[in-house]
C-alpha cells in the first residue's frame, strides 16, 4: 500500500508543477511580453533562450554520461521540441499576439485556434505515445476545453464575424497550436528517458542555435542594437519566471503525468491569466466566466486527486543479448525496446510467453555501469526456449525503483538480489 500511495503522490505533484508553470506563462502574456512588443519576435525568442540556456547549461554537464547514451529516437524527439516547441512555435505565437496588439487582427482571431492545442496533444498522445487512459478522462478534458473557450470569449462574447481565418495571424495561430500540442508529446517521450533538469537544458540550447540561424537570414539579428537596458530586464525576468524556470518546473512534472493529463492542465494558463487581471486590474468577470472558471477548475481538481499513471502494457520480440546477466548470475530475455515509450525503472511484471503467465522484473533504462545505452530486459525464474521471434506480452504490475549506477558488477549483483525479493510480495 505504501509504494502506491507513493506513486499516486508523484501524480500529485507532477500536476501541480504543470499548473505552477502555466501560472508563470500567464504572468508572461499578460505582464511581460507586451513590453518587448518593438522587437522583432526572432529577437526576442532567441534572446530569451540563449539568457535560458545559460541558466540551465551545467545540467548538461552534469547528466552527460546519461545524455550521450541517448538513442536517435530520443535525439529525434529533442530535435522535434527544439524546432517546434522552442523555436517555430514560439516565434508563431509572438507573431499572432504581436500581429493582433498592432489591430490589424482581433485577439480573438489569434485564441480560437491557438485554443486547439490540446486537441493536437490528445490525438498525437494516442497515435505516437499509445496513451490510452479512461473515458472519463476524455470527457473532462472536452469538458475542460469548451469551459476554456467560454473563459476566453464569456465577456466580449464571440462574433465569428470578427474571426478573420486568412489573416497571417490565423496562420501563425494554428502553427503554434500545433507546434505546443505536439512538443508535449515528445516532450513526454524525452523525460521517459531522460531527467528533466538536462531535458529542459537540451530544449533550450538547441533552440537558441536554430533560432539565432532563423534570425540570422531574416536579418532580425543585425537589429540587436535596439534593444534597451529596460528590454533586457525584461528578458531576464522572463528567463526567472515564464522562460527557462517555467519549463524546468514544467518537466519535473511532465515526467510524472501523461502528455494527455499535461496538455489538460496546461489550460491553467488562460484561467489564470484571466484570475490575475481580475485581481490586479479589476476586471470584473461575466457570469458565463465565472461558471467556465469553476467548470474548469472541477476539470483540474478532477485531474490531479482523481487519475494517476495507467499500467502498462504492451508485446515485445525477444532478442539475442550480450549474457552478461547469465555470467553474474541472473540470467535475463532481452526485448526489443525500439517502440516502447515508457519511464526508465525496474518493474514487477506479469509477461504472457505462449500462453503462460509468468511473475518477474523488468529493467528498462540505461546501463551506466558498462557505458550502455537502454535496454529492455525481463528476468524471471522459469528458464523460458524458444526461436528469437517469440513474443513475450508484457503487463505492469508495480514500478519498484528508478534506474541506478552502481560502481562495479559487485554492487549490481547485491542490489539485484534486493530486487528478486519483490517476486515474494504480493
Amino acid at each position: 500500500m505504501q509504494k502506491s500511495f507513493k506513486l499516486e503522490k508523484q501524480w500529485v505533484f507532477g500536476a501541480l508543477a504543470i499548473m505552477l508553470a502555466a501560472l508563470l506563462w500567464s504572468l508572461d502574456g499578460v505582464f511581460i511580453r507586451s513590453k518587448l512588443y518593438a522587437l522583432p519576435a526572432a529577437l526576442v525568442v532567441m534572446l530569451e533562450h540563449i539568457l535560458g540556456f545559460l541558466v540551465l547549461s551545467p545540467f548538461i554537464f552534469l547528466s552527460w554520461r546519461k545524455i550521450k547514451l541517448l538513442k536517435s529516437k530520443e535525439w529525434a524527439a529533442i530535435g522535434w521540441v527544439a524546432f517546434f516547441g522552442g523555436a517555430l512555435g514560439t516565434i508563431m505565437i509572438t507573431k499572432a499576439f504581436f500581429a493582433a496588439m498592432d489591430g490589424s487582427v482581433t485577439f480573438a482571431t489569434v485564441v480560437i485556434l491557438q485554443k486547439l492545442q490540446p486537441v493536437f496533444a490528445l490525438l498525437m498522445a494516442r497515435l505516437i505515445l499509445g496513451e490510452r487512459l479512461r473515458k472519463s478522462f476524455y470527457a473532462w478534458a472536452l469538458v475542460a476545453i469548451a469551459a476554456a473557450y467560454f473563459l476566453a470569449f464569456g465577456k466580449t462574447g464571440l462574433n465569428l464575424g470578427e474571426i478573420n481565418f486568412l489573416h497571417n495571424a490565423a496562420f501563425y495561430s494554428l502553427i503554434a497550436a500545433f507546434a505546443f500540442g505536439s512538443s508535449t508529446v515528445f516532450g513526454k517521450r524525452i523525460v521517459n528517458h531522460l531527467d528533466f533538469k538536462s531535458t529542459a537544458a537540451l530544449r533550450f540550447g538547441l533552440t537558441s542555435l536554430l533560432v539565432l540561424v532563423y534570425a540570422l537570414a531574416t536579418g532580425d539579428l543585425f537589429k540587436f542594437s535596439t534593444v534597451t537596458g529596460m528590454h533586457w530586464q525584461y528578458l531576464i525576468i522572463i528567463v526567472f519566471t515564464s522562460g527557462a524556470a517555467a519549463m524546468f518546473i514544467y518537466y519535473y512534472g511532465l515526467k510524472r503525468v501523461t502528455a494527455s493529463a499535461s496538455t489538460i492542465l496546461e489550460l491553467f494558463w488562460p484561467f489564470s491569466a484571466v484570475i490575475l487581471d481580475y485581481f490586479i486590474n479589476h476586471n470584473v468577470l461575466s457570469p458565463i466566466q465565472i461558471v467556465a472558471s469553476l467548470i474548469l477548475f472541477m476539470a483540474f481538481l478532477k485531474i490531479v486527486f482523481g487519475e494517476k499513471s495507467p499500467k502498462f502494457e504492451f508485446k515485445a520480440k525477444i532478442k539475442s543479448g550480450l549474457g552478461r546477466g547469465a555470467r553474474l548470475g541472473f540470467p535475463t530475455i532481452n526485448l526489443d525496446n525500439d517502440q516502447i515509450d515508457i519511464n526508465y525503472g525496474l518493474y514487477l511484471v506479469e509477461s504472457e510467453i505462449s500462453g503462460k503467465i509468468y511473475r518477474g522484473l523488468l529493467f528498462y533504462g540505461q546501463k551506466e555501469t558498462f557505458n550502455e545505452p537502454a535496454s529492455l530486459e525481463l528476468y524471471i525464474k522459469d528458464r523460458v526456449n524458444g526461436p528469437a521471434d517469440k513474443i513475450i506480452k508484457i503487463r505492469e504490475i508495480r514500478k519498484i525503483r528508478e534506474v541506478m549506477r552502481f560502481n562495479d558488477a559487485e554492487e549490481l549483483k547485491r542490489q539485484m538480489s534486493n530486487d528478486l525479493l519483490e517476486l515474494e510480495r504480493p
